[in-house]
């Protein structure tokens, strides 16, 4: 890599960096309503990523591979898989209590990609492969967050988050269009099909818990990877008793 080169993804990093610590504004202070003002503009910034610093991007969030085991025994293969949407999150609020913050989204999430499962979805045997698109209207995204400080190499302190619990539920509806759900049976597939948008919450207790816990966990690895880059006195211009 040569030297102008070099210099060029360094101003990139460095100015990406910069509008991150920015994250305090519009307002300095732990209110209520500064902090969900301050979310509410940071979080387009987060999930952007910052692949240099080791933090992906999360909209658009490529899967290239995900392998789920339901429950009921349904396995699925999902591969060549993005999902977008969560730039576009409306937070509802977020507070600090003590060393805790708790937050609420609401969000409208699109997955799309290719899918091969096999097993039992409620009363329906599957055996299928094509094309899957499943769209959350309105998914409610309520989370606690426990943080700690801690004092790096630097001599800077940073935060550390300790425990995490995020809860989903639907405010709006979730629709599904899978192709070829049993193969070489499309009549019966559309069936299925249809049964799955008719009583798509009855569908989304069996799907939606693991593909939120997989979005959650690409969350918290990014939130992670930020805390360790960004000193706690960059993040906030107020004492914290961490």
């Amino acid at each position: 890599m040569n030297l102008k080169y070099s210099l060029v993804i360094f101003i990139l990093v460095i100015s990406r960096i910069d509008s991150i610590t920015q994250f305090r504004r519009p307002c300095e202070d732990l209110s209520e309503e500064c902090l969900s003002k301050s979310l509410q503009m940071a979080f387009p910034i987060f999930v952007q990523g910052i692949p240099e610093l080791g933090i992906e991007s999360l909209d658009p969030y490529i899967i290239d591979n995900l392998d789920l085991m339901l429950a009921g025994g349904l396995s699925i293969q999902f591969r060549q898989g993005i999902a977008k949407g969560l730039k576009d999150c409306d937070v509802d609020f977020a507070k600090l209590i003590g060393n805790t913050l708790e937050t609420q989204l609401h969000c409208n999430l699109t997955v799309k990609g290719k899918y091969k499962s096999l097993g039992k979805l409620l009363m329906f045997p599957i055996d299928g492969h094509g094309d899957a698109s499943i769209k959350c209207r309105n998914i409610r995204l309520h989370g606690l967050f426990k943080f700690k400080s801690k004092v790096l190499s630097d001599g800077e302190k940073y935060l550390e988050l300790i425990s995490s619990n995020v809860e989903h539920s639907y405010d709006g509806r979730v629709s599904y269009h899978l192709t070829n759900l049993l193969r070489g049976n499309p009549e019966l597939s559309n069936s299925v099909l249809d049964f799955m948008n008719n009583n798509w919450r009855m569908v989304a207790e069996e799907l939606g818990g693991p593909l939120v816990d997989y979005g959650v966990a690409a969350v918290m690895k990014n939130l992670k990877q930020l805390l360790t880059i960004i000193p706690m006195n960059k993040m906030v211009t107020v004492p914290l008793n961490l």
